[in-house]
């Protein structure tokens, strides 16, 4: 695996990157599941390792996001990933331009998660449009825990008319159901254990679903369980897994967020899907 450190060494090897995998580093069992998953498509796999500031609506939460690179960069040499993208910020605002705000897609942007974190997206979209615009990658693969990110980076590509394939990739759990995430490892032991009863509620709203109940009332029950948890419930819904837009047609997806102590998590499930 090469590592570039310098976005100007990287452009002037002329490589042409087949599967880009976008990461913001301290890797687990779910970012090793994406280059597998790259290797389906090809063994040209440039993955890189960057902490947007911008992404944070908390400055304490950028400086207190966990990071690994040695252990990173060993894991993923043995991954079999090709290039590894190590970019300082000003070198990335040097060789790309910004993405025009007037643009932004406010309906998904300031929904579900962007309600609860202004900025959050717009910030996820300028990251990706400056790094397309330097990798020039023909696919970018996304982890589905984030849903509402792969929808609004699939957005971004038809706004900027990118030719570049959207790859999303499953969520991987624990043994128990929890989704992997660097944020559990701010959890502690506990609080992973009572954790779990996120992705609980998530087959109970699916179960529900399969024995005919209304989703207004699947919502309610879901909303009920977590006014008697520790858990503290941010949203759930059930919505269209295309467009993340009002339910309209056969693909559903419930999708969660919600705190445990400090932590915010984010989860969800596909409940029906016609394809």
């Amino acid at each position: 695996m090469k590592i570039f450190y310098s976005i100007k060494d990287f452009i002037d090897h002329k490589l042409e990157i087949n599967v880009f995998i976008p990461t913001m580093g301290n890797l687990h069992n779910g970012h090793m599941s994406l280059v597998e998953h790259a290797k389906k498509y090809s063994d040209n796999i440039c993955v890189s390792v960057y902490v947007n500031e911008d992404q944070f609506t908390e400055k304490k939460d950028f400086e207190s996001y966990p990071k690994s690179l040695e252990k990173d960069i060993n894991m993923l040499k043995k991954s079999g990933a090709t290039y590894l993208l190590l970019p300082k910020k000003d070198d990335i605002n040097f060789f790309s331009k910004p993405f025009d705000i007037k643009l932004e897609p406010k309906n998904l942007t300031s929904d579900l998660c962007g309600k609860h974190r202004p900025g959050h997206f717009l910030a996820v979209i300028d990251i990706l449009h400056r790094f397309f615009q330097i990798i020039n990658p023909k696919h970018v693969l996304l982890g589905e825990k984030d849903f509402q990110q792969l929808i609004v980076i699939n957005e971004l590509i038809k706004i900027c008319n990118y030719e570049i394939n959207l790859i999303s990739s499953p969520i991987i759990r624990d043994i128990k159901g929890l989704a992997l995430s660097s944020r559990n490892n701010h959890l502690s032991e506990k609080e992973k254990i009572i954790a779990r009863d996120i992705y609980k509620s998530l087959l109970l709203a699916k179960q529900m679903f399969n024995n005919n109940i209304p989703i207004n009332e699947i919502i309610k029950e879901i909303h009920r369980i977590f006014d008697k948890s520790p858990i503290k419930l941010e949203y759930f819904t059930i919505r269209d897994s295309k467009t993340l837009q009002e339910r309209n047609d056969s693909d559903l997806i419930a999708l969660i967020a919600a705190y445990v102590g400090n932590i915010r998590l984010i989860d969800n499930i596909f409940i029906r899907s016609g394809t």
